[in-house]
C-alpha cells in the first residue's frame, strides 16, 4: 500500500520510523489546547520531508515507475536517503527541545500600527522592484505576464538595464523583497481592511514575475506565509480542508510549471500541444523526488576515492560567498557538490542540474557526525526562533517575520548548498529582523513608563 509493500525490511523500518517521528510531532502539536502549537517550526520541517522524502519516492514506487533517475537505478540506494532523513529529523528535534524556555523579551514592536506596516510593505516592494528593474531594464514588464513573457522577450521587447558588473546578482536577488513586502501589507489588511487594490496589484505582479523567472521556491515563500497568516491573525489552527486543497493545487501547479517553464522567459505552452492529463501533472509535480534520489546516492558513495568527505569547504564557501568573484577570483565554489554528483552519475554532463537535500550536504562534510551536529544546531536555531515568537505572538510584525522564517526552512532543507541558502536568506528574511529591531521599543522603556504611572510591573501586552 502506497509503495510500502515494495520496500525491503531495512527500507520499511526506516520509512516507518520516520513516519512515526513526524506523526508524534504533529499529534503533540494538534493535541495542545494552544492554537499556536500547530505553527511550530518542526512541523514546517516535517512538511518538507513528507513531500521530498516520503510522498515522492513512495508515489513513484506505487505507480510502477520505479526509482530510475539520470540513467541510474536508485532502488538499492534510497535506504541511505531515508537513513539520512531520519538522523537529520531526530537530531533536529533534539536540538529543538534542548532549549525549552523562552527568555523575557528585550524589545517589542507593540506600537507599530497597521498603517505603518502597510507603508513599510509598499516600500520594500518598491525597493525590490526598482533594484531588479535597474539591471533588468524594461524587460521586467514582460515578466509580469508569464503567458506572454516568452514571446515578448524573444521578440526583443525591453531594453537591458544598467551593467553593474560584479554586483549584478545582488540587484537580481532584490526581487525577493516583494515577499516580505506583500506579507506586511497582508498583515495590515487583516487588521484594517484598507489598501486592498494596492495589495492585490503587488501580489499579482510578484506572482507573475516569479512564475516567469521559473524558480518555484519564491512561490512557496509567497503563498505559504500568506495562507497561514490568515489563520494566525484570528488565533485559529489552519483548516485542514483548505490546507489540503492548497497542497493538491501546489502539486498540480508545480507540475504545470515544470512542464512549461523557460527560465527567465515565462511559460512555454507549446510543450502542451500534445495534450496533458492529471496523471502527467501529478507526476511532474512530484518531480523533486530526484533531489532525494541524488541525496541517497551521494550519501551511499561517500567516502570513496571519487567522493571523499569535503571537510570545511561548505562553511568556507558560505563565509566568502557574498564577496563577488571579480574581487576574489580564488573564492571557493560549489565544486565539492558537483564532484560528488559527477562521481555518482558518471560525469559532469550527466550530473548537470541535479541537486541534493540539505542533510546530504551536512553528511558530505564528515559523515554522520557532521550530519548530527549540524542538524542539532539547526534545531537549536529554530527553537530560538520559536521562543522569540512566543513572547511576541500578538504582534502582526512578529507574525510576519516568524511565518516567513519558518517557511524559509523549505529552502534550507530542500537545497543542499549553504552559500546560496544564506544569500537567499539575506535577501528574503534578514531585512525583516533588521527592520523589527529598528522599529521596536526596548522593554526598559515600558518599565520606566509603568514606574512613572505608579505601577510595579512593565505595561506589556499579555502573552
Amino acid at each position: 500500500m502506497f509503495g510500502l509493500d515494495l520496500l525491503d525490511f531495512d527500507q520499511l523500518i526506516l520509512v516507518l520510523a520516520l513516519i512515526a517521528l513526524i506523526g508524534w510531532e504533529v499529534m503533540s502539536a494538534y493535541r495542545s489546547p494552544s492554537p499556536l502549537k500547530v505553527y511550530r517550526p518542526t512541523l514546517f520541517v516535517a512538511g518538507v520531508l513528507l513531500y521530498y522524502v516520503l510522498f515522492g519516492p513512495l508515489q513513484a514506487l506505487a505507480s510502477g515507475e520505479g526509482l530510475d533517475y539520470r540513467g541510474l537505478d536508485h532502488r538499492d540506494l534510497v535506504v541511505w536517503g531515508w537513513l539520512g532523513a531520519l538522523v537529520f529529523y531526530a537530531s533536529l528535534l533534539l536540538g529543538f527541545y534542548a532549549k525549552p524556555r523562552a527568555p523575557a523579551p528585550k524589545r517589542l514592536a507593540v506600537r507599530v500600527t497597521p498603517e505603518r506596516l502597510h507603508r513599510l510593505g509598499v516600500r520594500l516592494c518598491l525597493l525590490g522592484f526598482v533594484m531588479f528593474a535597474f539591471v533588468g531594464g524594461t524587460r521586467v514588464f514582460a515578466l509580469l505576464n508569464p503567458l506572454a513573457a516568452r514571446g515578448l522577450v524573444d521578440g526583443g521587447f525591453g531594453e537591458g538595464g544598467v551593467d553593474v558588473g560584479a554586483i549584478a546578482n545582488y540587484f537580481n536577488y532584490a526581487i525577493n523583497f516583494l515577499i516580505p513586502g506583500i506579507l506586511l501589507q497582508a498583515a495590515s489588511w487583516l487588521k484594517q481592511r484598507k489598501h486592498t487594490s494596492t495589495l492585490l496589484i503587488w501580489l499579482v505582479s510578484a506572482a507573475g514575475i516569479y512564475v516567469s523567472l521559473g524558480f518555484r521556491y519564491r512561490l512557496v515563500l509567497l503563498a505559504v506565509p500568506l495562507i497561514l497568516l490568515w489563520f494566525m491573525a484570528r488565533s485559529r489552527r489552519p483548516n485542514l480542508f483548505i490546507v489540503s486543497i492548497f497542497l493538491v493545487a501546489f502539486v498540480l501547479f508545480n507540475g504545470l510549471i515544470g512542464l512549461t517553464r523557460a527560465y527567465g522567459r515565462g511559460l512555454d505552452l507549446t510543450n502542451l500541444e500534445q495534450g496533458i492529463d492529471l496523471y502527467a501533472l501529478t507526476n511532474r509535480g512530484v518531480s523533486e523526488t530526484g533531489v532525494f534520489l541524488a541525496s541517497s546516492g551521494v550519501i551511499e558513495q561517500t567516502p570513496s576515492p571519487g567522493s571523499p568527505y569535503v571537510g570545511l569547504q561548505p562553511l568556507l564557501a558560505t563565509v566568502l560567498f557574498p564577496i563577488p568573484r571579480a574581487l576574489l577570483p580564488s573564492k571557493p565554489d560549489n565544486s565539492y557538490l558537483t564532484n560528488a554528483l559527477s562521481e555518482l552519475y558518471g560525469g559532469e554532463i550527466f550530473a548537470n542540474g541535479s541537486a541534493v537535500m540539505g542533510y546530504a550536504e551536512y553528511y558530505l562534510i564528515a559523515g554522520f557526525p557532521s550530519l548530527i551536529l549540524l542538524s542539532f544546531g539547526l534545531g537549536y536555531l529554530i527553537r530560538r526562533l520559536w521562543n522569540w515568537f512566543l513572547v511576541r505572538s500578538y504582534e502582526p510584525f512578529a507574525q510576519c517575520i516568524y511565518l516567513l522564517s519558518s517557511s524559509y526552512l523549505y529552502v534550507v532543507i530542500s537545497r543542499g548548498y549553504m552559500p546560496q541558502v544564506l544569500m537567499l536568506f539575506v535577501f528574503t528574511v534578514a531585512p525583516m529582523f533588521w527592520l523589527y529591531r529598528r522599529w521596536s521599543t526596548p522593554v526598559s522603556a515600558f518599565q520606566q513608563h509603568s514606574v512613572i504611572r505608579g505601577h510595579d510591573h512593565p505595561s506589556l501586552p499579555r502573552q
